[in-house]
């Protein structure tokens, strides 16, 4: 996957690399950071320097997180509908933070409010609004309607997992479908055994990983075709 992704930039560097617009926003704190790491400034009076605002906020960053990354791991995911209703497995994939919707949940934890996107401090608002439009239609409207129409034997697996799985439901043991020896397939025990199957979940994410990769091909075409 990612092979695909550099070989796609460097097919298309005149548009994604060297052009102008193509101004990649997380790169920019890097810069700021490497820039704020080797370069002295002057401190305004009464004010901070750049590596000292630095270091308050990495301290502050460290004492917040600590709490719900070491001691406290259950701030990560706070599901207010799981406490009430604790014997529903429709209201654990409907509220769960982990392993559902996570609606009615909520986090203290930053690396799970900013999942969807990696860091909203990076990005212009255009693109949040754009990565949350997205991950709306899939996470609560496709996932849903395909696991509670039974697409493709979805109820079979569970809500959300990134594991594989046998026909049975049951984690898909590969041993079974390799060859002792050489530890090739064996297309024959494989066939005995079971297919490889995914939860809904996993199938939507490694499609739209391909997708995401193929739009680059779209958005070239689009905007700087001919």
């Amino acid at each position: 996957m990612q092979l695909l992704g550099y070989g796609l930039a460097g097919i298309f560097r005149k548009y994604l690399v060297e052009s102008p617009y193509m101004w990649w926003p997380s790169n920019i704190i890097n810069v700021s950071l490497f820039r704020t790491l080797h370069k002295t400034d002057k401190r305004a009076k009464g004010g901070l320097s750049r590596l000292q605002f630095c270091l308050i906020v990495l301290v502050s960053s460290f004492a917040y997180y600590i709490f719900p990354g070491y001691f406290f791991q259950s701030l990560s995911c706070l599901s207010v509908l799981c406490w009430i209703w604790k014997d529903s497995v429709t209201v654990q994939q409907i509220g769960s933070g982990i392993h559902g919707l996570g609606i009615a949940s909520f986090a203290f934890h930053w690396n799970t409010v900013s999942g969807f996107l990696g860091s909203p401090l990076a990005y212009p608002v255009s693109s949040i609004i754009s990565a949350m439009v997205g991950f709306f239609l899939v996470v609560y409207v496709l996932l849903p309607a395909t696991y509670y129409t039974n697409l493709y034997e979805a109820r079979r697996f569970p809500f959300m997992s990134a594991e594989t799985f046998d026909s049975s439901g049951h984690s898909h043991n590969i041993s079974r479908a390799l060859d002792e020896k050489t530890f090739t397939l064996d297309a024959a025990a494989y066939s005995d055994y079971s297919k490889l199957y995914l939860s809904g979940f996993f199938a939507f994410t490694y499609g739209l990983s391909f997708a995401n990769l193929s739009s680059t091909i779209s958005h070239v075409a689009l905007f700087h075709g001919k």
